[in-house]
């Protein structure tokens, strides 16, 4: 049951549930007749357009088939053939595959908030990618470079055939400028060879005495 449908079975359960609480108290207390609160509808429904309210009827009919058609109707999953399992059918969800692909490109510097798309074809699959990048990087190699990547990725870590790898660059944003701690990580510790040296030759100074 999908979200719509859920909602309107609890707007029905409310109505029923207060219509109980209603009907149960009024039979104590006595507070309407119910022939009264029909003869109020009857006479409110008999005042309207006998087209308005054929109109209304209609639109609660096609409703009503609406919901029931979605209450059994369910989406199926879409997948794409592996190519690299020759043994047997081997598939992947879309979704998967989209998700897996779109961590891949996080990894890459100067790509910022990416998405991805994959149209399933019968031999393989088309690749389209979306992201923004850094300023002041090349384009055109920063493009061919996330198309080689995501074409690499898709076809040896998931195993499809890719037939097409497609970049689009959705905008630019200011290049984010390196932390000190993430530089001094990026540098290698300079080995301390004077000091290594200094101690040697003392050790054989020492040794001479």
């Amino acid at each position: 049951m999908n979200v719509f449908n859920r909602i309107i079975m609890i707007v029905i359960m409310l109505f029923l549930i207060v219509s109980s609480i209603v009907a149960g108290v009024n039979i104590f207390t006595g507070l309407f007749e119910w022939q009264d609160v029909a003869g109020r509808l009857v006479n409110a429904i008999s005042n309207v357009n006998p087209y308005i309210m054929a109109l209304i009827l209609f639109a609660i009919l096609a409703i009503s088939l609406i919901i029931l058609i979605f209450e059994f109707y369910r989406r199926k999953i879409k997948v794409a053939n592996i190519s690299a399992d020759q043994s047997g059918k081997s598939m992947l969800a879309l979704k998967t595959v989209s998700r897996q692909i779109k961590e891949k490109l996080l990894e890459i510097e100067d790509v910022v908030n990416p998405r991805v798309s994959i149209i399933p074809r019968q031999d393989g699959i088309i690749i389209n990618s979306f992201s923004k990048i850094s300023e002041g990087v090349d384009v055109a190699g920063k493009t061919k470079e996330i198309r080689e990547i995501t074409g690499d990725f898709a076809s040896r870590n998931l195993g499809f055939k890719v037939l097409k790898s497609n970049y689009t660059a959705t905008g630019f944003v200011p290049k984010k400028e390196k932390k000190a701690e993430d530089i001094r990580k990026e540098e290698p510790e300079a080995v301390k060879e004077p000091e290594a040296e200094e101690e040697s030759g003392a050790s054989e100074k020492e040794s001479e005495i």
